[in-house]
């Protein structure tokens, strides 16, 4: 038996979800036919629009779907900064934090090619943006900047960041302000113009998310065909996958509050576990998200120990980048001061709807001697 700590990768699909996107699945009209299956297709597309309009906050035609988060977040960065700066051609600068999903980063410096100047907001060792210095970045390049992006929950380490103060200012200074909130669930504290949703981290199925876009914000496509999405989107709109992600948002919505009661008690002792092994939790004295916990293993390779650990049926992540077969530090920890070392010996515990205390029994006795077994190797 396996015990999976690897939600914020992805979270299994939610018996919901998958019964629509069979349901649907057996549909064989395309939602832009004007026939009957057709016009089935579309009412399970603009039903789909309304669920996650209304657990999001928003008015159904801000929900534009797209193939998942990473599409959405490349959608809202190229999107925006380049008709940002059609319609005024000084606004050629975008303000980012260097601790963003690699959606966000590559996507703004993809930019410096085309004439761009990118911007790092400062963040602390504890993972926070830092509010008051970004702010007078934001005052100093006031005239220049296409667009402000920073995302609600840091995918590595679970840290909150302050999106409140940063979308106050992006409003009163006229500022498109975009959140990748794919690791966060309901309405966007700041009131943001764009923020990406991807549907496989709350149990829907995966190959399908949404950018939530607010009415007047002005945005260029990044691809081309038939543009079914606002015209901001080509390609058929996928029945089954949008009904399966509208499922998932609406179990997730229903018991949100004692979901969240849950995973705060399970998170706590998590670190308990974690900590009693030698660990060192990054973030642990700021607002983190109850599903995300980054450790790091003094003396340990964090590969090592996944491998260890997985041997004993216990899933987890390293939360960094590995290409080629060579482990590579965390971009996120290195941008909060630690040492490649440091940044190769961590591990991300992630929790969702399927974990129980019983994962937690099994990762408790499994922990101790993986630990030992790693700092051997």
């Amino acid at each position: 038996m396996s015990h999976y700590f690897d939600h914020a990768a992805t979270t299994p699909l939610r018996s919901p979800a998958l019964a629509v996107w069979q349901e649907y699945a057996r549909m064989t009209g395309n939602p832009s036919s004007i026939h009957g299956a057709g016009r089935a297709g579309r009412r399970g597309v603009e039903e789909a629009r309304e669920t996650i309009a209304e657990a999001y906050g928003v008015d159904p035609p801000e929900v534009i779907f797209t193939s998942g988060g990473t599409e959405a977040d490349n959608l809202a960065v190229l999107g925006i900064a380049r008709a940002r700066r059609v319609a005024d051609p000084g606004r050629d600068t975008v303000l980012v934090s260097p601790i963003e999903h690699h959606a966000v980063l590559e996507a703004a410096y993809h930019l410096v090619s085309e004439g761009f100047t990118v911007l790092a907001m400062p963040v602390g060792h504890d993972g926070v943006v830092d509010a008051d210095a970004t702010a007078d970045l934001v005052r100093a390049h006031a005239d220049d900047l296409a667009l402000i992006s920073l995302m609600r929950v840091n995918n590595e380490t679970g840290v909150i960041q302050p999106l409140e103060s940063l979308g106050a200012l992006a409003d009163q200074y006229s500022i498109p302000f975009h959140v990748d909130a794919v690791q966060g669930f309901g309405p966007t504290p700041g009131h943001p113009a764009a923020v990406a949703l991807s549907a496989h981290k709350t149990g829907g199925p995966m190959g399908v998310g949404a950018l939530l876009l607010r009415r007047g914000t002005p945005v260029s496509p990044i691809g081309f065909g038939g543009g079914q999405e606002a015209r901001l989107r080509s390609g058929t709109i996928p029945v089954p996958l949008v009904q399966g992600f509208a499922a998932a948002v609406r179990e997730t919505a229903a018991g949100y509050a004692g979901e969240q009661h849950r995973l705060a008690e399970l998170s706590d002792r998590l670190q308990s576990i974690l900590t009693g092994a030698g660990a060192e939790i990054v973030g642990a004295g700021v607002p983190r998200s109850p599903a995300i916990t980054y450790a790091l293993f003094p003396s340990c390779n964090g590969q090592d120990l996944v491998m260890i650990l997985d041997r004993q049926g216990i899933e987890v992540s390293t939360g960094s980048a590995c290409t080629a077969g060579v482990p590579q530090p965390s971009h996120v920890l290195e941008a909060l001061g630690y040492s490649e070392q440091q940044a190769l010996t961590g591990l991300r515990f992630s929790l969702g709807w399927t974990t129980t205390d019983a994962d937690l029994d099994a990762l408790a006795a499994a922990l101790p001697t993986a630990v030992t077994q790693a700092r051997r190797v």
